[in-house]
């Protein structure tokens, strides 16, 4: 039996993934806190679907939201962490869920692209959403490139119904409407929701960072590296080790201050799990200065830690929005445009994005490259830059809230 509708407003968020990913945390608790509902129980009326609704559900408690095994998208590899369900069951609950909402958000940052193979997938909800006429939004996206056809014009078909529709640079705005073919008036630019997220507070900071021996006001760098990226390259685990051991004590030799290595995903699969390599490349090291930042940390304590550094290099691009949004200069070594489309719109027009970005191939394959990025990177520029920014991308990603009440109130 279906339940009736609630008078309260009731919303539905789709893309995320799981919060072991700080950077799916990051993007799920922003959105949430930015919510301006209209329920007294303020987040309660928020449902986040995901695929491992136990571990989520601590990572958001202090939101109120609801995480549920997601039933649009069930994944394989998650399996032993969501409840085990068959098909007539799945369906059932996608109807209950979908009798309960007002509104559906679809976040993920890059998930519409040809990279991960689930783009298709994960516009399920939306689309049955739309079938039902439940208002439907998708923000801070990066899409595509598709390889294949069909991809593209699953995505299009949602995307030209979304009562809202933005993405978080540039690259991503001229592909959807120049290649894909979409109007320009059924998309805008906007900016990741995660710029949106609290850092941890001064006093948080200092007790995560003196197991490392770092008092409040010691200068640090911080290397956010990814165990996935080598997933969407062609190098092998250890050509990237041993770039990123390169990198870190060039780092240390260079700029005379400590490297804290910052594990972004704490992965329950080995092969997407950052603290595994940032212990790999800690021993490696083989030296004091090269440190891995310990403990089962969250979203807000990792963008206090890196908030607080003298400059970041990551190849998380959460890590880096992290950095970012704290007003701490970042530069990326990435594997798809995602990267330098963020950093592009987030430095503007006045800093060459090939600067202050890389490819990770040729990062693990050509020595140079990580001589430029250790000895040409004007941080404090970059810092100055960075604080003029802020304001303008900060308000971008108020404004979808804006419009997503504007939407609930309707």
């Amino acid at each position: 039996m279906i339940p009736e509708r609630s008078a309260v407003s009731n919303v539905l968020i789709t893309g995320i993934t799981s919060c072991e990913s700080r950077g799916v945390e990051a993007l799920a608790r922003s959105i949430i806190e930015q919510l301006n509902t209209e329920g007294p129980g303020g987040g309660d009326n928020v449902t986040v679907l995901t695929q491992t609704p136990v571990l989520d559900a601590e990572s958001l408690a202090p939101t109120g939201a609801r995480c549920v095994a997601d039933p649009f998208v069930v994944s394989r590899s998650w399996q032993q962490m969501r409840p085990q369900e068959n098909p007539a069951e799945l369906a059932e609950r996608r109807e209950q869920l979908l009798a309960q909402t007002d509104l559906v958000i679809a976040t993920g940052g890059d998930l519409h692209t040809s990279d991960y193979g689930v783009s298709t997938p994960y516009l399920r909800a939306l689309t049955a959403a739309q079938q039902r006429d439940i208002p439907t939004v998708m923000i801070g996206q990066s899409v595509g490139p598709f390889g294949d056809p069909a991809d593209a014009e699953a995505w299009l078909t949602v995307a030209a119904r979304c009562d809202l529709l933005t993405v978080r640079e540039s690259v991503s705005l001229d592909y959807v409407v120049g290649k894909l073919g979409l109007p320009d008036h059924r998309v805008r630019l906007s900016s990741d929701p995660a710029f949106l997220l609290p850092a941890a507070t001064g006093e948080r900071i200092s007790a995560l960072l003196g197991p490392l021996r770092l008092a409040p006001g010691d200068p640090y760098l911080c290397l956010a590296p990814s165990q996935g990226i080598t997933r969407f390259s062609t190098l092998e685990e250890s050509q990237h080790v041993a770039a990123l051991t390169r990198l870190a004590t060039s780092l240390v030799r260079t700029r005379k201050m400590p490297v804290v290595l910052v594990p972004h995903c704490h992965d329950s699969r080995p092969h997407n799990d950052d603290r595994i390599l940032a212990a790999r490349i800690a021993e490696a090291a083989g030296m004091p200065e090269v440190m891995a930042l310990p403990g089962a940390l969250t979203a807000s304590d990792y963008k206090g830690v890196l908030s607080q550094a003298e400059l970041v290099v990551s190849e998380r691009l959460h890590a880096a929005i992290g950095a970012l949004s704290g007003g701490a200069p970042a530069i990326a070594i990435g594997h798809s445009h995602k990267f330098n489309g963020v950093l592009a719109e987030t430095y503007g027009p006045t800093v060459d994005v090939d600067g202050i970005h890389a490819d990770v191939r040729a990062f693990a394959q050509d020595t140079t490259v990580i001589d430029r990025l250790v000895n040409d990177t004007d941080a404090t520029a970059l810092r100055t830059t960075l604080r003029q920014r802020l304001p303008l991308i900060t308000d971008r990603a108020r404004s979808d809230f804006a419009q997503i009440n504007k939407l609930l109130e309707a």
